[in-house]
């Protein structure tokens, strides 16, 4: 059967319910015209009040008008007053037409007036007429208006028969229309999708002509189910796909050496490669809870912050020696917290690193600056010796020659303290930066360590100008003056004859600061951010003894005594570092 004629017989069945709508709506209005009465049930309840107030008027005219005007009331009855004054109410309640509001509050008034004539013993039946009056008024109102709604109401219910009527040929005509041309647009579309789909499905194939009286919704079908049919195909190639990419993802995680091992918010293990595996023992499998696996009493003493759900989002958990493979290895576990969307945390992944190789290097670094060290003290050590006994035996000398036997005899003693710290650094089971700080007089220590550099600017035609006031301040005696040395010593070589070195030290109630300041080259803008960093240069071509590493060094020393160090420069006016430290309670030791 053609969609035409299904779309003609399924518009057939609604004509069909329009006329028994028509034929109900009839026989509503019918029942409308016959329920006339029903409907002015408001206005009868407002004549039915007003005959009520009559009602009280004529008991209060028998009993006496002084009950008006005290409590008239036995137990559980309402006397005649009440009933009036109820009445009333309802029919204020229930006005519904023109002239009902006038007549009601003249009845209210002369109500009210009647029980001021009675208080003060004056004639209450001018008042009783009144009222009479009104009331009989008010039942006019009520009646004449039932008459004419009954009337208008008849009238209505003819008029919309009629209008049913008409209105229902009228639909049954225009559904009839609806349904000859809803079959033939609906149709031509969907022949056309069918047609498209085809040609999608089957690019090479000629456009199919036009069939008449064919099952379009059949057709449609048929070039659905094979374009289903091509997306289950496709959907079969992308499960293999994905699974290959799993393979090839499962492989990689194995290969690598670092440990990965995935859980979910319960803990329940979802994903581990072959280290994690091996660290975590047999029974390491998906689904396993990571609290049930029987592991070496050093992995789950590491792990009871992943166990006891105390970690933060990115937490490093304890080194853990292990041995993969017959290879002694050292991991460094961290832990990742997965989120999701509106939670906390979907799951956790922990990375097992393999630092062995890390761990290697800094022992051998340790090493070789244990020897460093070692090698280097015999002969510093003899150097000094030489330098005091040369200092002995040439007692009368110019004094431009001794004063470069008084900074020989300094740096001695200033490289055999450098070798000694390199010793304990070595012997240190975590070297690093160690401070032995202690309060100082700052501006003695400085101008002390500056000496042979003022040799040095006197020399190169640059004056150097240091402080004088005396400042206290706990420093580490041989690793702070490192800063001030190499910051003049920078200073020195990019400044020219008659250049000017200022050295200042200044102290406020939060911090102490030393400021080195000169007329020099200056820095470049783009340089500024990088002069800090280990290796940096900013000339083109560093000469001997420019490594990079004055400024980085000094940035350490300024940090592990907690204070900070900056720059301002502008190219050809020269530069100036300030070094703060926070001040500390207490006097001079």
């Amino acid at each position: 059967m053609s969609l035409r004629r299904k779309l003609l017989l399924s518009m057939l069945l609604p004509a069909v319910l329009l006329a028994v709508v028509g034929a109900i709506g009839l026989l509503a209005v019918r029942h409308l015209e016959q329920a006339a009465g029903r409907i002015l049930s408001a206005n009868y309840r407002s004549i039915q009040q007003a005959r009520v107030m009559e009602q009280a008027l004529d008991a209060i005219e028998r009993t006496g008008t002084d009950a008006i005007g005290r409590e008239a009331r036995s137990s559980g009855t309402r006397t005649a007053v009440q009933l009036f004054e109820d009445a009333l109410t309802r029919c204020v309640d229930n006005v519904t037409e023109a002239g009902e509001p006038e007549v009601l509050e003249r009845i209210g008034g002369t109500w009210g007036e009647l029980q001021d004539a009675v208080a003060v013993g004056r004639e209450a039946d001018p008042f009783l007429a009144a009222l009479r009056r009104d009331l009989d008024a008010l039942v006019a109102i009520n009646e004449n208006a039932m008459v004419a709604h009954e009337r208008l109401t008849r009238r209505t219910g003819a008029v919309v028969a009629v209008g049913v009527v008409v209105a229902t040929l009228l639909a049954l005509g225009a559904l009839a229309a609806l349904a000859a041309i809803s079959a033939r647009r609906i149709a031509g579309p969907v022949v056309e999708v069918a047609t498209q789909l085809h040609q999608a499905l089957n690019p090479g194939a000629p456009r199919p002509g036009a069939v008449r009286s064919v099952d379009e919704i059949g057709r449609l079908r048929t070039e659905l189910a094979a374009l289903l049919e091509r997306l289950a195909r496709y959907e079969d190639e992308q499960k293999r796909r994905l699974l290959r990419v799993e393979d090839r993802l499962a492989f990689v995680m194995n290969e690598v050496l670092e440990g990965l091992v995935l859980l979910d918010a319960d803990r329940r293990i979802l994903a581990a490669n072959r280290v994690a595996t091996e660290i975590l023992g047999p029974g390491a499998e998906v689904g396993r809870l990571l609290g049930t696996l029987a592991v070496r009493d050093d992995v789950r003493r590491v792990l009871g912050p992943v166990l006891d759900g105390t970690c933060g989002t990115e937490t490093d958990l304890e080194e853990l020696p292990f041995e993969i493979a017959g290879q002694p290895r050292v991991f460094r576990p961290r832990v990742l917290s997965v989120p999701a969307p509106g939670e906390v945390s979907r799951g956790t992944l922990v990375l097992f690193w393999d630092v062995t190789e890390q761990r290697e290097f800094e022992r051998a670094r340790d090493r070789l600056l244990s020897l460093l060290s070692h090698q280097l003290k015999t002969p510093i050590t003899a150097l000094s010796m030489a330098v005091s006994l040369l200092r002995e035996r040439l007692v009368s000398v110019p004094p431009a020659d001794a004063e470069l036997l008084a900074i020989a005899t300094e740096e001695s003693a200033r490289l055999s303290a450098l070798v000694g710290e390199l010793i304990g650094t070595a012997r240190d089971a975590a070297p690093g930066l160690a401070l032995r700080p202690r309060r100082i007089e700052l501006v003695r220590l400085l101008v002390r360590a500056l000496h042979p550099l003022a040799a040095q600017a006197s020399t190169l035609g640059v004056e150097l100008v240091l402080p004088h006031a005396a400042v206290w301040a706990d420093v580490d005696p041989v690793k702070f003056p490192w800063i001030v040395t190499n910051l003049v010593g920078n200073a020195l070589r990019y400044t020219r004859r008659g250049d000017r070195i200022v050295v200042a030290v200044t102290e406020s109630a939060e911090a102490a600061e030393v400021s080195v300041a000169d007329t020099g080259a200056g820095i470049a803008p783009e340089l500024l951010g990088r002069i800090f960093e280990p290796g940096f240069s900013a000339d083109r071509e560093p000469g001997t003894g420019t490594h990079g590493l004055g400024l980085a060094i000094a940035r350490e020393i300024v940090t592990a005594h907690g204070g900070t160090i900056d720059v301002e420069s502008e190219p050809g006016r020269g530069a100036t570092f300030r070094v703060r430290l926070p001040r500390h309670p207490g006097g001079p030791s």
